[in-house]
């Protein structure tokens, strides 16, 4: 099958996004398998329009500043963010740790809003980052309600990566816990992603279905086990419940 020129385009796109330090035209073409002059010519179409840059020391070529703002604006109109924003805030001020929305996506949580708090623990997540689901509670939720046979499907090419001590590293596992998940109406994420990190999630739903997670994460040090069972899986869930309520998809 011939591929088009925009297909061609895309996963030049897509090989930039997975590489943020850049290729040449050479390590694209080796890359890709396209000619070095196919791969010129779609570089100098998108550049003049800031969809690459080019290093002038390395001569390397990365994904432009075209892309942050076309996401940014994605970002904005999304319905489910700007409802929940001041559900969010209210939600940090109340527990005083961070709190996440997140989405599913292409296989990936994305996390879509976050607000840190101004002390205390510092997180490397950010709007638009984006990572496996199996080991983040948010990520986990908004797997809890597919079938079975599209959690496989999702890892069916990938390992179950381990990032924390207590990571869920199988398939069978991970089922079962979102099985958990499905019934109590929220997920618990103790040190799956971060060793000394906790998290709790509930989903926010639209027309029925879960369209997107929230999320509060903390040291194990304040977001002590007792805490969470005390109090912040309710908040999680009455918060998520509100953000619900307002929702028209």
């Amino acid at each position: 099958m011939k591929l088009s020129s925009v297909d061609k385009s895309l996963q030049v796109i897509e090989a930039l996004r997975k590489n943020p330090h850049g290729f040449s035209i050479a390590e694209l073409s080796q890359l890709l398998g396209f000619p070095p002059s196919t791969i010129h010519h779609i570089l100098s179409t998108l550049r003049p329009y800031d969809y690459v840059a080019q290093s002038p020391e390395t001569k390397k070529y990365s994904l432009g500043f075209r892309f942050l703002s076309i996401s940014t604006y994605i970002l904005e109109n999304l319905d489910v963010r700007k409802t929940a924003y001041i559900h969010l805030r209210k939600l940090q001020q109340k527990c005083n740790e961070a709190v996440h929305l997140s989405i599913l996506r292409n296989g990936q949580v994305t996390y879509i809003d976050k607000i840190q708090v101004s002390s205390g623990l510092s997180l490397a997540t950010y709007i638009g980052f984006s990572t496996d689901p199996h080991a983040a509670a948010g990520g986990k939720v908004l797997l809890s309600e597919l079938p079975p046979e599209e959690i496989r499907a999702m890892y069916k090419n990938r390992s179950l990566k381990r990032y924390g001590k207590n990571t869920i590293t199988s398939i069978g596992q991970l089922l079962e816990e979102l099985n958990n998940i499905r019934k109590q109406g929220y997920a618990l994420d103790n040190e799956e992603y971060y060793e000394g990190v906790r998290c709790v999630a509930a989903p926010i739903r639209a027309g029925g279905r879960i369209a997107a997670a929230l999320s509060i994460t903390g040291s194990i040090f304040s977001m002590t086990m007792d805490r969470i069972n005390r109090e912040l899986i309710e908040i999680a869930r009455e918060t998520a419940r509100d953000i619900s309520s307002e929702l028209h998809w």
